[in-house]
């Protein structure tokens, strides 16, 4: 008895240790955005380069909402979200920020369908850009596409796409 007894006190708290250590090894809730986590086995964000190749690869993909989520600078997304939900007087937070996101996300789609020129020097920064690096802002340019540079911002260890337009 007194053996079974000691067993609960030593064998509870390594229980508890490991649910924690467990709970470490998911990923953090800043990662995840809008629904999205963030996959950098599918869109590697770790240089300039990466970033917009996965930019790209999430717009052939047809997943302009990952790349709202996790690609894009979130500052931008967020603000636009914000200011989108507040056209939804109803319902709960959650449920409103949700319709805000995806309103984004379907203007988003619809600015790249009505500019097929953009996507395609895009593709073009991802293949050939030259990047300017400084500090935490990165510029990149393609002699092919003269008075047009794609801004990128460092946050972390990610680099996102930035919503200046040059």
């Amino acid at each position: 008895m007194r053996i079974r007894l000691l067993g609960c006190f030593v064998l509870v708290p390594a229980l508890v240790a490991m649910t924690a250590t467990a709970q470490d090894e998911k990923p953090d809730k800043e990662s995840a955005r809008f629904g999205f986590d963030y996959t950098p086995s599918l869109y590697p964000q770790k240089t300039p380069n990466e970033a917009v190749k996965s930019i790209v690869k999430a717009i052939d993909n047809k997943r302009v909402d990952y790349l709202l989520a996790q690609l894009a600078d979130p500052k931008y997304v967020d603000a636009q979200v914000a200011q989108y939900r507040a056209l939804f007087t109803k319902g709960k937070e959650e449920a409103r920020t949700f319709l805000a996101f995806d309103r984004l996300v379907n203007e988003t789609v619809e600015y790249f369908l009505s500019d097929p020129v953009l996507v395609k020097e895009l593709r073009l920064f991802a293949r050939d850009a030259k990047w300017d690096v400084e500090d935490d802002v990165a510029a990149g340019s393609v002699k092919d596409v003269p008075g047009r540079k794609v801004f990128l911002k460092h946050i972390g260890e990610r680099w996102f796409l930035e919503n200046r337009q040059q």
